[in-house]
């Protein structure tokens, strides 16, 4: 079954989100999952061990790679993940928080 993951809000500048003078909170799956997809590995300080950096796989014929490399982070947040795919350079996923 699939659970909320509630986090702070993040603008589209990737600032923190701030109502009524006080931290936003929001549903915060697919900004994780957005997140991991464009983040190499090294830019998170805290954790520099995830991210896939799929820019990187830009120029790359064999999209496996790229869909196994999203598969492994999001199961490494603590998502179950039923698919992910890749439709004409836009990346699908149907991945949630147990």
């Amino acid at each position: 079954m699939a659970r909320l993951m509630i986090d702070l809000a993040l603008d589209d500048t990737e600032d923190l989100a701030i109502t009524g003078g006080d931290f936003a909170l929001t549903e915060s799956t697919a900004r994780h999952q957005e997140q991991l997809i464009l983040n190499n590995k090294g830019d998170f300080k805290q954790n520099p061990s995830i991210g896939v950096g799929a820019t990187t796989f830009i120029d790359d014929e064999n999209t496996i790679e790229l869909l196994r490399a999203l598969s492994i982070e999001f199961i490494k947040d603590g998502m179950e993940v039923v698919s992910v795919r890749l439709e004409r350079g836009v990346v699908y996923t149907d991945a949630f928080y147990r």
